[in-house]
């Protein structure tokens, strides 16, 4: 039965979500928001009275959230999302030898890439960040999980390169819109400006 495994897989930001009148999804084992209704609560919490191959009545909850990130800023909780750790003094390597794109560059670095395989179809679409010369973070969809993880194992066979999963340990937060940079300066004291906080890079705190 689908409700059997809910509520098991949450993300740091679940409760506040809750508190948001967020309508939940099972999103890979996760609670993935689907929707919010501003009048709903912890106590209060929103439901689908009826399906319909019509226009949805959470309709225009969607909407709302769709025309904010389009034209000011959105925050989505994708902790659902897979992530790996990889490490060795090949890694820069191995994953330069998966990736289209050249991810073995400078510290600090996001690289948005595909993987191939020897026919030249794709196997995954993900994200490379260079930590640093033998740290490199990875994040692909859920549903690429299993595929992805084993991808790497197979090709770092022999190799000093090692993977461990992290899609537990840490959350991820989305600040999406073209008021993304203003809303994060409002947050940090760290310079979000175009040319410290440039596209393509990143930067792993502890």
């Amino acid at each position: 039965h689908h409700k059997t495994a809910r509520n098991v897989k949450l993300s740091p930001l679940h409760h506040k979500l809750v508190e948001k009148g967020a309508y939940f999804k099972p999103v890979s084992g996760f609670e993935g928001a689907d929707w919010y209704d501003e009048e709903c609560s912890t106590t209060n919490p929103p439901t689908i009275e009826k399906l319909t191959w019509n226009r949805e009545s959470w309709f225009d909850h969607w909407e709302d959230e769709h025309i904010a990130c389009r034209d000011e800023v959105a925050l989505i909780d994708m902790s659902f999302m897979s992530k790996f750790i990889m490490q060795g003094e090949e890694a820069g390597e191995v994953l330069n030898y998966l990736s289209t794109a050249n991810v073995n560059k400078c510290e600090n670095t996001i690289s948005y890439t595909q993987w191939l395989n020897d026919e030249g179809k794709l196997e995954a679409d993900l994200t490379v960040s260079k930590l640093d010369n033998g740290t490199y973070f990875v994040v692909a969809t859920d549903t690429m999980k299993g595929h992805v993880l084993q991808w790497m194992r197979r090709h770092t066979r022999g190799r000093h390169a090692f993977v461990t999963d992290v899609t537990g340990a840490y959350a991820q937060i989305n600040i999406q819109g073209p008021k993304s940079r203003e809303l994060l300066q409002r947050l940090t004291s760290v310079d979000m400006s175009n040319d410290s906080a440039a596209f393509d890079k990143c930067r792993y705190e502890q």
